[in-house]
């Protein structure tokens, strides 16, 4: 898959980071919309060999729970291959969501782009 066949996913490149932004998905809720942003994700570490990867929620309001455990998948996925996986842009609503279900303490979470992109190593 390349770049320009993300649906779902805005992708660029900083510093060997790849910063992933999330296309028309305020709401994270269909079935079928999780499943394809699930497969984009994981193209983007497997396809386009970013191991080095930011997700930033910033235009992203809610998540249903079965695109957290997409999240955990790819984080699984990154590990594998000693890669870094971080979060960024979560709003109250979305950091609550993320405490609430622990997640936080899976992932690495930064209030924006810039804190996160110092912390890969």
């Amino acid at each position: 898959m390349s770049a320009t066949q993300l649906k779902h996913l805005r992708l660029r490149e900083v510093d060997g980071v790849a910063v992933v932004g999330f296309v028309n998905s305020e709401l994270m809720f269909a079935t079928d919309l999780i499943t394809e942003i699930g497969a984009e994700l994981k193209s983007v570490l497997n396809d386009l060999k970013h191991t080095k990867i930011l997700l930033d929620f910033d235009a992203v309001q809610y998540i249903a729970s079965s695109m957290l455990a997409q999240l955990a998948g790819l984080d699984r996925e990154v590990r594998k291959v000693k890669g870094q996986l971080k979060i960024c842009g979560l709003g109250p609503v979305l950091r609550d969501t993320f405490r609430i279900g622990r997640f936080d303490t899976i992932f690495s979470i930064y209030d924006d782009e810039a804190s996160a992109l110092k912390h890969f190593i």
